[in-house]
């Protein structure tokens, strides 16, 4: 067997372009090292000596390195930024799933809803029932008067002219305002929510408990409720709406929302900002007490005729006139 060159049999093995690559970037990566370690050094040293002088050359280094740093990072944002992209993607395709049940979901009950107002319809048509309608009967401004006030009341723009009666409801845009108290020709004033002396009857939406929403006086109400009618606990966030009782104010229109569990009985806070209600409207109430009309009395047995008096002249017997015979004279 031939030998090899010593020169050829110990020539080391050519390394490829990615193992250079791979050199240079450690060795690149030492030096800065060494400088940013050098320094660091340097500006203890420095600040140890003389602090003024330490803290220019501190702000000094930060300007320069500050370059070096972008540069350094940028490959870790990079990849940070993919990883980030590729993490919402998924998320995405997650929550589009999400959304694509709830869209499911959202269209089958609003076919069941669709199918209970057909029933309810046909029910309608074949009772003949009779609903009562929510009346309009005017719209004005409200000013409400202030917080220090002894009464929670408030002044709006329409009155008698405009067909408003004491009692009515007044409705905001975020739910129930209070009722008409007193009218004048052009305005009317209102008992606010808040006041005292308003009582409305409520029912929970979650549960259907029904009671009333009392006012304190104040920028809270308290909800006063049977605590038989139910097993379930108010909640913080428990919306009230009224319940239609009493046929004043109509169903459904938002009262309050529970906001404290803590007391006997529950905080409530109102739906329309008693200070704030501005545009409003009144109605007619719901359900009015009917105005009877007095049935009218059974006609009386008629009494019997009498018969009249007779005006025929009496009939007398004749009277006998006794003759005296005359006396024999002697």
């Amino acid at each position: 067997m031939s030998r090899l060159p010593d020169e050829v049999r110990w020539r080391p093995a050519k390394r490829s372009s990615f193992a250079r690559r791979d050199s240079n970037l450690a060795l690149i990566g030492a030096m800065l090292s060494g400088v940013v370690l050098a320094i660091a050094l340097i500006l203890l040293l420095v600040s140890k000596v003389n602090p003024e002088q330490g803290r220019l050359l501190r702000g000094a280094a930060a300007d320069v390195l500050q370059p070096v740093h972008a540069i350094v990072s940028a490959p870790f944002r990079f990849f940070g930024a993919v990883g980030g992209a590729v993490a919402n993607y998924w998320r995405a395709g997650s929550r589009v799933g999400e959304l694509e049940a709830d869209l499911a979901e959202a269209r089958k009950q609003a076919e069941r809803a669709r199918q209970m107002e057909a029933d309810i319809a046909r029910l309608d048509a074949l009772l003949k029932a009779a609903r009562p309608e929510r009346r309009l009967v005017a719209s004005g401004m409200a000013s409400a008067s202030p917080a220090s006030a002894a009464t929670r009341t408030a002044i709006i723009s329409v009155g008698a002219h405009h067909g408003v009666r004491p009692r009515m409801p007044v409705i905001a845009a975020d739910g129930l305002a209070g009722r008409v108290s007193d009218v004048g020709l052009g305005a009317a004033r209102i008992i606010l929510l808040t006041d005292a002396s308003s009582r409305v009857p409520v029912k929970v939406e979650r549960t259907g408990w029904t009671g009333l929403a009392v006012g304190r006086g104040t920028s809270r109400m308290e909800f006063q409720f049977d605590t038989a009618s139910g097993s379930d606990l108010i909640r913080v966030g428990d919306r009230l709406v009224t319940s239609g009782d009493g046929g004043l104010f109509p169903p459904g229109v938002p009262v309050g929302v529970v906001v404290d569990v803590s007391t006997n009985p529950p905080r409530i806070r109102p739906a329309a900002n008693p200070t704030g209600l501005g545009m409003v409207r009144v109605e007619a109430p719901w359900l009015p007490p009917p105005d009877f009309i007095p049935a009218a009395p059974a006609p009386a047995e008629a009494d019997r005729p009498v018969p009249p008096a007779s005006t025929a002249p009496a009939t007398t017997a004749p009277a006998t006139t006794a003759v005296s015979s005359p006396v024999g004279r002697p």
